[in-house]
């Protein structure tokens, strides 16, 4: 099970740190063919309480995992939480 702490302004996942990504951001790693991969957690929702999905991708060449957020400057800039696991894109 991973342990999510949210220390200051640093997402921490079993103690390392997460960085974010936007849809977008995922869209530019797929047209530049840059390998990734990516799976769900679940996490609380701070707003209503329950649990729901998150998505963590892993970038070949970068350190950290990142969670998928929404675009700060068209929406709230807030990790994008599931209410059911989404089926695999293929």
């Amino acid at each position: 099970m991973y342990e999510v702490f949210n220390v200051g302004k640093t997402i921490l996942l079993d103690g390392k740190p997460l960085s974010l990504v936007t849809p977008a951001g995922v869209e530019g790693w797929i047209e530049k063919g840059i390998p990734h991969s990516y799976r769900y957690d679940k996490v609380r929702d701070p707003l209503d309480g329950q649990m729901k999905y998150r998505c963590i991708y892993e970038k070949d060449g970068a350190d950290v995992p990142f969670v998928l957020v929404n675009d700060p400057d068209s929406g709230d800039g807030r990790v994008i939480l599931f209410d059911s696991l989404p089926e695999p894109v293929h």
